[in-house]
């Protein structure tokens, strides 16, 4: 059952959600109750919309079954898309310098780094090592999107996305201590059999601040908005909203800031969370 702390607080008017972990299952299949769930706050005039670390190719199939016309965040909020109409509400580009600082820094220290050049273009991510370890299946999902090249450094010529690492904690720590540049955002996304998985960023950055671009667009308070998450990369956003909600697989990180809890996101628990909370209020 969900656990939650209660008291007199606004009615939900937005709701954001997570991809992975969190709307779908680890299979990443988009389970029919939470399809039902969202689009019955829909019917009720409540708006929701994703907020994910996926980029628009890898989210789109899901944006589609649920006839998403508002706007998406992408990539951790570097970028922002109303995917029916094709506009680009926001774009943050990791700066081509800082990319290349990234890859040389992450040569030095035996970190394995993916380049992802494009918000849009397919294919958009770059690599000139084989990758073995706890994100294969990353890969393998991703194929469509993989190049492999001889080096990534004649691609950096221009900005581009981001620039993801994986590897061991401290080794990945190390490569952001020695980086020079202030022009960019570090983000924690996972941890996996020991191995770390990070994200480079332009600046400015995260979810908390995507947090206010679309309060603004949809003219709601950060007290009227649900936020639904698991992962290191949700706990920015969390202290924000009214109602910020934790999967019950999410990391402990995250379930101490957030003020409910529901199920996991193999028993739908977005699907639980938004007929617990935003369905039994006075829509």
């Amino acid at each position: 059952m969900i656990q939650c702390i209660c008291e007199v607080i606004p009615l939900v008017k937005l709701i954001l959600i997570d991809i992975d972990g969190t709307l779908v299952t680890d299979d990443k299949a988009l389970p029919e109750e939470n399809e039902r769930a969202i689009k019955e706050a829909l019917d009720r005039g409540i708006k929701v919309t994703l907020v994910t670390g996926r980029n628009f190719s890898s989210s789109k199939d899901i944006i589609g079954r649920l006839e998403l016309d508002v706007p998406v965040v992408l990539q951790n909020g570097a970028f922002i898309y109303k995917p029916i109409s094709g506009e680009v509400l926001l774009q943050v580009a990791l700066p081509a310098r800082v990319a290349k600082e990234v890859v040389a820094l992450s040569r030095q220290e035996g970190v394995f780094y993916i380049i992802y050049k494009d918000f849009l273009a397919e294919p958009d991510m770059l690599v000139d090592e084989e990758y073995s370890g706890p994100y294969t299946s990353y890969f393998e999902r991703n194929a469509f999107r993989l190049q492999r090249v001889e080096d990534v450094l004649p691609f950096l010529e221009q900005d581009v996305a981001e620039v993801a690492l994986m590897g061991p904690e401290e080794a990945i720590n190390r490569v952001i201590a020695r980086m020079g540049s202030v022009e960019r955002t570090v983000i924690k996304s996972l941890v996996r059999e020991g191995e770390a998985f990070y994200e480079i960023f332009g600046p400015g950055v995260g979810k908390g601040e995507a947090l206010r671009f679309l309060c603004e667009h949809f003219g709601v308070a950060p007290g009227e908005v649900m936020y639904i998450g698991d992962a290191y990369n949700d706990i920015d956003i969390m202290p924000s909203v009214g109602y910020p909600v934790a999967m019950g697989n999410a990391v402990d990180e995250l379930k101490k800031v957030a003020r409910y809890v529901t199920k996991s996101n193999n028993e739908a628990g977005v699907a639980e969370a938004i007929r617990l909370i935003a369905l039994s209020q006075g829509h």
